[in-house]
């Protein structure tokens, strides 16, 4: 074989791989999870935005209503101060807070604004609702997603944060092959590069963080519950990509069952030792 016919069989070969990364169905969800996420970024600083420049003229209602999409839809809908009646809070936000607010803007400090400047806040209040509806739509593609191309780990998971344990690793075949220590810590690089380094107490979870058992549970517990999902999630992954049988419930199962005793077992914090006295 010649020179030329090697280079060409490697071109081919790059070609092939280059088409079976692409042609894989995870590609689509990582982008559309990371998408997600840039759309959280940007919903935040919109809403920021739009709380301060709206706030010259009526800054009371930062404190009264906290949640960004009831704020939005205030701003959007009913705008000026001045309109701000129990009617045009109706279906917005409950009565009693419809009310108070209502109240409130009567005798709000903030300054007059002209129809020109509460039009241009009321449209990027628009589309920042917009924004986060799309954000919604797009969770729903990444949920169906996932389903069907890691059941399992979704069901350990949750689809969202399966997508972003998938985004992380690189991939379904890149995460089935990660061991559950490694799979433990992903989203924590930065903390574990720092115990490498430095001696500092190593992370005992990354973005798994997000996990409901973990964050729910007390702060010493965590590490412990962190490990055991770790386990089935590795589990889950070599599954989905190796195996194709839906084994989640028994998983799930698995895991309810170590959490608990983890929460038995360890009421209470561990106690610290005492600090030494230096000697002067």
């Amino acid at each position: 074989m010649g020179l030329e016919d090697i280079r060409r069989k490697a071109l081919e070969l790059a070609r092939k791989k280059v088409s079976e990364l692409y042609s894989e169905r995870d590609r689509y969800v990582i982008q559309a999870v990371n998408a997600v996420d840039d759309l959280d970024g940007i919903y935040n600083l919109m809403v920021a935005r739009i709380r301060e420049w709206y706030g010259l003229h009526f800054p009371e209602v930062n404190q009264l209503v906290r949640d960004h999409r009831e704020f939005l839809e205030i701003v959007a809908k009913v705008g000026k101060r001045e309109a701000m009646t129990e009617s045009a809070l109706e279906g917005i936000v409950k009565k009693d807070r419809a009310r108070k607010i209502a109240e409130v803007a009567r005798s709000s400090m903030g300054t007059d604004i002209s129809e020109e400047d509460m039009e241009k806040i009321r449209e990027y209040a628009e589309i920042a609702l917009e924004v986060r509806d799309y954000r919604e739509k797009l969770v729903e593609y990444v949920e169906e997603e996932m389903r069907k191309i890691a059941p399992n780990l979704s069901a350990i998971a949750g689809p969202v944060l399966g997508a972003r344990l998938l985004a992380k690793a690189g991939g379904l075949k890149k995460l089935a092959l990660l061991p559950a220590s490694t799979i433990q810590v992903i989203g924590a690089e930065k903390a574990l590069f720092r115990h490498l380094r430095t001696g500092a107490r190593p992370p005992k979870h990354g973005i798994l963080f997000q996990h409901p058992l973990v964050r729910n549970a007390k702060k010493w517990q965590r590490g412990k519950i962190a490990r055991t999902i770790a386990a089935k999630l590795a589990i889950a992954a070599k599954e989905d990509y190796f195996g194709g049988k839906y084994i989640a419930d028994d998983l799930r199962k698995e895991i309810e069952e170590r959490v608990k005793e983890i929460k038995e077992k360890y009421p209470n914090p561990p106690k610290r030792p005492a600090k030494r006295k230096r000697k002067r």
